[in-house]
C-alpha cells in the first residue's frame, strides 16, 4: 500500500524499510530479493498471518524451554 506521506507509514513497516535500505548498500546483497521484500512491505503483504503464527510458536517454544531449564 502506498501511504503518500512518510509519517503515515506504520512504524513496523518503516523500520523494515530502513533495514532493507541499509542491507541494499552491503556488498553481496541480492538486489532482486531486496526489491521483492520492499514491494511486499509496501503492499502490506510481508507480515502475513502465517509468519506471525510461526514467530509466536517459536517464542512459546523458547519460553517453555527456558522454564524447563530453570525448573
Amino acid at each position: 500500500m502506498f501511504y503518500g506521506r512518510e509519517r503515515d507509514v506504520p512504524e513496523t513497516h518503516q523500520r523494515l524499510a530502513e533495514i532493507l535500505e541499509i542491507l541494499s548498500r552491503v556488498e553481496g546483497v541480492r538486489e532482486e530479493l531486496v526489491a521483492d521484500i520492499r514491494t511486499k512491505i509496501e503492499r502490506e503483504e510481508y507480515l502475513t498471518e502465517a509468519k506471525l503464527n510461526e514467530a509466536i510458536h517459536r517464542l512459546l517454544r523458547a519460553i517453555m524451554a527456558d522454564e524447563e531449564r530453570v525448573a
